[in-house]
C-alpha cells in the first residue's frame, strides 16, 4: 500500500491533471487559447514544491549548506502557490466565449490547486526546520515565509516581476521596490 506521502503526490499531480484538462477543454470547444497562462503559472506553483522536496530528501540525512542552498531558491519561487488566487483578477474583465460559471470553477481549481502545492512545500520546510531548530522556530519561518509570499505576491501581480527577477536582476528589483516605497 503507497504511503501518505505517495498519495499526496499522486493527488496533487491528478488535480493539476485536472486543471490543465478544464483550460485544454476550453480552448478546444471555444477556440479561446486566452486561459493558456494558467497552465504555466500552475508549473510555476509546483518549483517550489520541488525544490522543498528536495530540501527535505537531504535534510533527513542532514542539514547543511545544501538544504540552505535550495531553501532560498524556495522562499523566491514560494510566492509562486498562493499568485494562482490573484488570477481571479482575469474573471469577467473581459466577454469570454465561454460561460462565466465555467471560468470562475476553472479559475477556482487552479487556486485551489496552487494553495495545496503551496502548503505541502511549506509543511516540508517547517519539517526541515523544526528539525534543525525546534517547533518556535519552525513555526516563526512559517510565518516570515507567508509574510514574503504575501509581499511576492503584491510585486509579481502589480509591480510584474518575476521570481527569477531576483536571481538575474537583483539590483534593478531594489531599485523599483524602493520607488514603489518612496511614492
Amino acid at each position: 500500500m503507497p504511503g501518505r506521502r505517495t498519495l499526496a503526490f499522486v493527488a496533487l499531480l491528478a488535480a493539476s491533471a485536472l486543471c490543465v484538462a478544464t483550460v485544454e477543454i476550453r480552448t478546444h470547444e471555444t477556440g479561446d487559447a486566452y486561459y493558456r497562462f494558467l497552465v504555466w503559472n500552475l508549473i510555476l506553483a509546483w518549483v517550489p514544491l520541488a525544490l522543498a522536496v528536495g530540501a527535505y530528501a537531504r535534510a533527513r540525512r542532514r542539514v547543511d549548506v545544501v538544504v540552505a542552498v535550495l531553501l532560498v531558491p524556495w522562499l523566491l519561487f514560494f510566492p509562486n502557490a498562493p499568485y494562482l488566487l490573484t488570477d481571479f483578477i482575469h474573471l469577467g474583465g473581459r466577454e469570454g466565449p465561454a460561460p462565466l460559471w465555467y471560468d470562475a470553477l476553472m479559475l477556482s481549481a487552479f487556486a485551489w490547486t496552487g494553495l495545496l502545492l503551496g502548503f505541502a512545500s511549506l509543511y516540508l520546510v517547517q519539517m526541515i526546520l523544526r528539525r534543525a531548530f525546534g517547533p518556535a522556530v519552525a513555526w516563526l519561518g512559517v510565518l516570515v515565509a507567508l509574510g514574503l509570499a504575501s509581499v511576492g505576491v503584491y510585486v509579481g501581480r502589480f509591480i510584474r516581476f518575476n521570481s527569477w527577477d531576483a536571481l538575474l536582476h537583483p539590483i534593478r528589483v531594489v531599485e523599483v521596490l524602493n520607488e514603489q516605497r518612496s511614492e
